[in-house]
């Protein structure tokens, strides 16, 4: 008797992948943080490449318990690029390894409120356009630049593409991760 070849991904399954596209300042790190809100916010200082950042190990922790019990994949898409890899995960103490989108050039965010010219929003584009029936959260403290983010609201559905813009000196918040988790896993309709 032959071997069952592997099954295709389901489309329940496909319809349930999240992929989330993380960007690092303003969103994991925040800084300055006055010393009160480093204590009642339980952040942490750590140094990296040539930057003090200040973060929260719970919004660390989500991420890493995100990947490991559900259907997501976590991309970084900052302009820390490989630095995501060889020096926030290992000093995050993150227990996942993330991909990383190189940014291609030393534009950094100066195009955020351009969609047609900001590399991450290239990027978006790109990845919306390969991955057809992809769905997508994406986090960046620029995305609160009124181009870019109307753009992408008027050309992607809500169900396709959230886009979280947190403030650059708060970061990540527990409103924010309810969001992650409630677009990546909405209520069944009854």
């Amino acid at each position: 008797m032959a071997a069952a070849s592997p099954s295709p991904t389901s489309a329940r399954r496909q319809a349930r992948h999240v992929t989330v596209f993380l960007d690092v300042d303003g969103v994991l790190n925040s800084y300055p943080v006055p010393k009160l809100r480093i204590m009642t916010e339980g952040r942490k200082k750590l140094q990296a490449w040539h930057y003090e950042l200040h973060y929260k190990p719970a919004v660390i922790t989500f991420f890493d318990r995100l990947v490991e019990t559900h259907d997501v994949d976590v991309v970084w898409l900052s302009t820390w690029s490989q630095r995501c890899k060889t020096e926030l995960e290992p000093k995050f103490g993150l227990r996942n390894s993330f991909e990383v989108i190189e940014m291609p050039d030393e534009s950094h965010n100066r195009y955020a409120n351009d969609p047609h010219l900001w590399w991450k929003a290239r990027a978006m584009e790109d990845w919306l356009a390969e991955h057809e029936h992809g769905r997508a959260v994406w986090i960046d403290d620029d995305l609160a630049a009124p181009a870019t983010h109307d753009y992408f609201v008027e050309h992607y559905p809500a169900n396709r593409l959230k886009l979280i813009a947190p403030e650059f000196a708060q970061g990540l918040t527990k409103a924010h991760l309810r969001e992650i988790r409630e677009f990546a896993y909405p209520k069944e309709d009854s």
